[in-house]
């Protein structure tokens, strides 16, 4: 079984309310598009926390720190992948994202080639052509109590994993 790991950053400004937004523009490879947070994969010989600090930085022009891990959304594609998903998520593989938070950040906002960036508050974003799953993305990235979301590529799924806390 392959495995592709990834990393995804939502970046507070604690000071105006607003989180960071990238209007991500699809590609050829992958359609996946519209409101979601910076990000992007892990880079062989390259940590998961070094891979969101690179790409940040190449997809925003900012330079993060304090990076606090949140849980993980994890696609799994069983058996002849026929779904039409991208070209990076293989038969029989894993497609592994890697959440994290941050408010620590410094630079000059920049848009790239995966798409402009813009800060508006949650209810904004929320409210306003999200990317596929990103409700599922955004509740492992807010919410204490689900530590991973999980899917069958194709299924049209992504289900919370809902833990308990310990008493």
């Amino acid at each position: 079984m392959n495995a592709t790991l990834c990393n995804m950053c939502m970046i507070e400004d604690k000071a105006t309310g607003r989180v960071l937004v990238q209007h991500r523009l699809p590609k050829a490879t992958n359609p996946w598009c519209g409101l979601t947070f910076p990000g992007g994969h892990v880079e062989v010989g390259e940590s998961i926390t070094a891979s969101t600090v690179r790409e940040i930085r190449e997809e925003t022009g900012l330079a993060v720190s304090n990076l606090r891990m949140c849980g993980v959304v994890e696609w799994e594609t069983i058996g002849k992948r026929t779904d039409g998903s991208p070209a990076e998520v293989t038969d029989d593989s894993k497609y592994i994202v890697f959440m994290f938070r941050t408010s620590t950040f410094t630079g000059e906002l920049n848009s790239s080639a995966e798409g402009s960036m813009e800060w508006m508050t949650l209810d904004e974003m929320l409210k306003g052509g999200l990317a596929p799953h990103m409700e599922e993305y955004i509740r492992v990235l807010l919410e204490e109590d689900v530590p991973q979301a999980y899917g069958i590529s194709g299924s049209g799924r992504l289900n919370v994993i809902v833990g308990k806390s310990e008493e």
